[in-house]
């Protein structure tokens, strides 16, 4: 808070030469709400809005949550999944270990249960989970807000750190246990680091390491954040600001640089994948099983929600390989798997694009009342949670409409729109969940939203102030 002292008298406003910000030449104090201060309200107000979420809904974790759940308890008692090689230990039904679940999301939730004293019962630490989830959806928020503060300035970070502090979709997320929630946070975190890098001076070595490593510890959250590593080498190897333009070697390095810290995060669950699976699998084994979820017969037929991704065990094709899975090890599975979308993909080429313009709708919240609620069923939101978050998204998706022909946006690097273009594609390939798989790319619409709200009331007021003329 700054504190302005009101000149007497005439009611002027002034200042003494030499003094500091804020103090005038005599008078009464009066404060103004700095930037900062305005900034660190609006981020106590998301989480508590968000712990207020959580203390007012009940939740039962669904498939995912519950497979979260179970990892986490074997990495609290243990400190790594399950190295079992019995039957029924892998994903799918085959036999361990596993990789089918990238790392991130159970390696949190167990620190949350150690923190906790519930190492090996994350059933108790439910509680305690969901506040830490209120926790990361306020990093989101906040970070929301710094990337537009990069990007455009005060006003329009203050109005993104705004509209993501009560945007329905995100404070419905920060309640339930998805990756996706933990993703986001250190994808964006990733995006501003890669800002940071390139008006930093001396100290962009630090940020683009910091940025390599945030977007490796994403990845390990979800895989599909590895869209990013393009948009973000070019980041930092292109420099902004008042930095001087580098030479082509130092830009490649630089590039480079990213590339090989995010590989550096990821390099030790590679080694125990290839350790414990004998394979190369540098996050997740789980292609194979995506991949097959969606390109079959039976998901292509969905009524009302074609390309519906579905569990093999629930595609009729692939009862053969359900009755076989206690025999098979994950990848072995795995690779069955893959072959079979592939082989589906040969046999309908325009299955890609079909399936990515239906997953489209149902991103957008366009295919139905039925694809949102079963979504939204999925993760444990009510029906009524679910419906305001698609109202909330379909007023999110005009303001960003309006705000990516507004100067702020057109002036933002274009590495930068690339993050959600390609999340958005990632995810419409294989499955179109909303809120869920839309998440990560919510943000990034939130700072075009931004831009918005901040451009109309600067267009209107030349308008507004301009004299009237007087009457006759």
């Amino acid at each position: 808070m700054a504190w302005r002292i009101r000149g007497g008298g005439g009611g002027n406003v002034g200042r003494r030469r030499g003094a500091p910000p804020g103090v005038a030449s005599g008078g009464v104090f009066r404060p103004v709400p700095r930037p900062a201060a305005l900034a660190a309200v609006v981020v106590l107000a998301a989480l508590a809005i968000r712990l207020a979420d959580v203390a007012a809904t009940s939740y039962r974790p669904g498939a995912d949550a519950r497979s979260y759940i179970a990892l986490a308890d074997q990495i609290s008692r243990s400190g790594d999944y399950s190295t079992s090689h019995a039957a029924g230990v892998g994903a799918g039904d085959t036999h361990g270990p596993s990789a089918y679940f990238a790392p991130g999301f159970p390696y949190f939730l167990a620190a949350v249960e150690l923190l906790t004293g519930h190492a090996g019962h994350g059933a108790a630490a439910l509680g305690p989970a969901r506040v830490a989830g209120a926790l990361v959806g306020t990093a989101t928020a906040a970070l929301t807000g710094l990337i537009a503060l990069e990007l455009a300035g005060e006003a329009v970070a203050l109005a993104a750190l705004a509209l993501a502090a009560v945007y329905p979709a995100l404070i419905d997320l920060s309640g339930v246990l998805v990756a996706e929630n933990l993703m986001t946070a250190l994808l964006l975190a990733a995006t501003w680091a890669a800002l940071r890098a390139r008006r930093a001076g001396g100290r962009t070595a630090r940020w683009i390491a910091a940025a390599g490593l945030l977007l490796g510890l994403a990845v390990l959250t979800h895989e599909n954040a590895v869209v990013a590593v393009a948009p973000l080498a070019v980041a930092v190897a292109s420099p902004g600001g008042a930095a001087q333009p580098r030479r082509r070697v130092a830009r490649l390095g630089a590039a480079a640089a990213l590339v090989a810290a995010c590989a550096l995060a990821i390099a030790p669950w590679t080694i125990r994948n290839a350790l414990e699976l004998h394979r190369f699998i540098p996050v997740s084994d789980e292609t194979g099983m995506t991949l097959a979820g969606t390109y079959n017969a039976t998901s292509a037929a969905t009524p009302g929600v074609p390309f519906k991704w579905r569990v093999y065990f629930h595609v009729p094709a692939d009862l053969d390989l359900a009755h076989r899975a206690r025999t098979m090890t994950e990848p072995q599975l795995g690779d069955a798997l893959r072959r079979r979308a592939l082989r589906y993909i040969g046999r309908h080429p325009l299955s890609p694009l079909r399936a990515a313009l239906d997953n489209s709708r149902r991103l957008a919240d366009l295919e139905g009342s039925f694809a949102w609620r079963a979504s939204g069923h999925s993760i444990g939101l009510s029906t009524r949670a679910a419906a305001i978050a698609v109202a909330g998204f379909w007023v999110l998706a005009l303001l960003a409409l309006g705000g990516a022909f507004t100067r702020a946006a057109r002036a933002a690097p274009r590495w930068l729109w690339w993050i959600p273009a390609l999340l958005w594609l990632s995810a419409a390939l294989v499955n179109g969940e909303t809120p869920r798989f839309r998440e990560p790319v919510d943000p990034y619409l939130l700072v075009l939203a931004a831009c918005a709200v901040v451009a109309v009331p600067a267009r209107l007021r030349p308008a507004l102030a301009r004299p009237r003329p007087a009457a006759r």
